[in-house]
Order: C-alpha cells, then structure tokens, then sequence
C-alpha cells in the first residue's frame, strides 16, 4: 500500500465524498443507465424507457451503497438532447445521487448541463466529459454555467503513454484549440470555472494501451492531487479474446424472451468484465464507472472488500483517518 506526497484534494459533489489518499475516503461507483442497447431503453432518441425497471436499477444501486459504504453515482448516457432533460429529470426524482450528464453527442450533453441549470441541479451534476474535441459553443455553455465538477478526459491520440497524456492536460499536445489558441485541458477546466475536476484517462483496449491507462491515476494524483478514476470495465468487454473465448465455451441461449450466454465462457467473460473494476480500486483511483447499473449487487460488495484492505493499510501503517462513510467501517464484521 502507498501515499502521495503530494496533498490530495477531496470534494464534495452532491452528499458525496470523492478523492484523497488510497483508503482515506471510499471509492464511489458509478453505473450506467440508458446505455446502448439497454434493453429497459425503448426509445433511445425520444428518451422514452421502462420507469418501473429503471427505478428499480437505481434504487438497487443506492441500497448497496447503503450496505457497503461506497457512495454511488449515476451514469447518465442519453442519444438525444431530449432524451437527456427527460432521463435526468426521471434520475434526479428517484434518487439524490450525484449524476454524470453523459453522451456522445456534445448537443445532448450541452442541454443536460442547461437543464441542470435551469432547475438548480448544477451542484449534483457531472459533465462528461471535457476533452481534446470540446467545440468553442461547448466551452462557452460550460464557462456560463454554474456547474462546479466535470471529467477532464486525458485521452491523446498521438501519444497513448502516460506521458502523452500528460502534456494532453497540461499543454494540450498540438491537439487541443479554444477560439485558436491551444490550451491544455486543465486550463480550459479552471476557465470554465470547474473548482472539482476530475480526471479520467480514457480506457484503452487490453494490449493496446490499457495498461497505460491504469498506470495514470499514480502519475496524474502524484503531480496535481486531483481525483482520478476510469471505466477499465470497457477493457475486458471489447477483448477479442476474451470474446471469442465466451464463444468457443458457450451456448447462447433464449431466457424470458431474451438471449445471453450460457456455460463456462460466459462465467469467465462476466468475471472479467466485472473484475477488471479490482484493479483502479488498488491503484489509488478515487472513482470508477462501473459499467451497466444492473452490476452493482455485484460490483459493491468486491469495491467493497479492496477498500476495506486499502482502508485498513492506510490507518494502520500511515496513521490515515478515514473518513465516513467507507466499507472499513461499515462492512466490518
């Protein structure tokens, strides 16, 4: 187990804790919601959804977090700008989770933070994410905002190291333009008047850069005490391998009307996809986005578990105290 040198920023985001050093504060989990091809989605551009189904995912994710300590976010993925204002309504009735306005589309993204705005939601909201494709409409709607957090991406198409990423945050890396000067992406953050920034390297493919992406946070938190987090869960589901494993060791079959994969493959498949989240939780990450919402039953308990090791390394060897809520103090028998 380890300490930074360097001191490390703790926020508040919502009721929520996030940051510091490994095992002071617990890691809070974040799961998706709306996703691609989600079957509770019926209308991924109208933002129309199964509510029962969806209240139900997110009320589960709030009861482990209850259980084990770690304070929970809501990933919000939508298609559409109308299918944003819709789903963060929906999300912010059901529970007073913080929540990531998220999206491919920067439209869509842009509306949510408006519609936060607009409702007084800013102070529970996360943007995600800004990064080397922010347009100057995105940079001014975020800068007039009264949103606080947002995830500063590190992803850096012409170098994947750490280092790349680096001078991705710092300088922009040739890539990066603002009304045409060239900025780094903590600099555009700190112009935008994000005070709880959050880093995020972007998750390569295993063999392709994952690895560098988890050796980020001891790097990032080392030079500037922000709080660091990833979605490794998008490394092991887009493994080739891994893949064609769950193939070549399964069946798939038709349950409830819907299709999945049985047998061994499949176990080994799920078990990666969800224990891939062990390894930010013990490299210091102070988030992680989780993959699917209906994972959190499972996912908890194991985040669970790290964060009571890491929890108990820190008090005991560097004298660190943690803070509630946390699994070291919750999950203890």
């Amino acid at each position: 187990m380890f300490v930074f040198d360097r001191k490390q920023d703790i926020y508040e985001i919502g009721k929520t804790k996030v940051g510091g050093q490994p095992g002071e504060v617990a890691t809070v989990l974040a799961g998706t919601i709306f996703y691609a091809r989600h079957d509770i989605v019926e209308d991924a551009d109208k933002g129309i959804f199964d509510k029962k189904r969806a209240e139900e995912a997110i009320n589960k994710q709030d009861e482990m977090s209850d259980t084990t300590g770690n304070p929970c976010w809501i990933q919000i993925f939508s298609e559409s700008e109308e299918a944003m204002v819709k789903e963060i309504e929906f999300c912010t009735k059901v529970s007073d989770s913080p929540f990531l306005i998220d999206s491919t589309v920067a439209e869509a993204k842009m509306a949510g933070a408006k519609y936060c705005d607009e409702v007084g939601l800013a102070d529970k909201a996360i943007y995600n994410s800004i990064n080397m494709s922010i347009t100057d409409d995105e940079y001014d709607l975020i800068k007039n905002s009264k949103l606080e957090s947002a995830i500063l991406l590190s992803f850096n198409p012409k170098d994947a190291t750490v280092a790349g990423r680096a001078d991705l945050m710092e300088t922009g890396a040739g890539t990066v333009k603002i009304k045409g000067v060239e900025k780094g992406i903590l600099t555009i953050g700190k112009e935008c008047g994000i005070t709880k920034p959050l880093i995020d390297p972007a998750t390569l493919p295993i063999g392709a850069g994952a690895g560098s992406t988890c050796a980020c946070a001891l790097v990032f938190k080392s030079k500037w005490g922000i709080p660091c987090g990833l979605g490794i869960h998008n490394a092991p589901s887009a493994w080739t391998w891994i893949k064609t494993y769950r193939k070549e060791h399964s069946e798939r079959v038709e349950e409830a009307g819907k299709k999945k994969w049985v047998g061994p493959g499949a176990e080994a498949f799920n078990m990666c996809d969800v224990g891939s989240n062990v390894i930010p939780a013990l490299l210091g990450n102070d988030f992680i986005l989780y993959g699917p919402i209906e994972h959190a039953p499972t996912v908890f308990p194991l985040i669970g578990m790290i964060d009571m090791i890491v929890g108990e390394a820190a008090q005991t060897e560097h004298e660190i105290e943690i803070k509630e809520p946390h699994p070291y103090l919750t999950m203890s028998a």
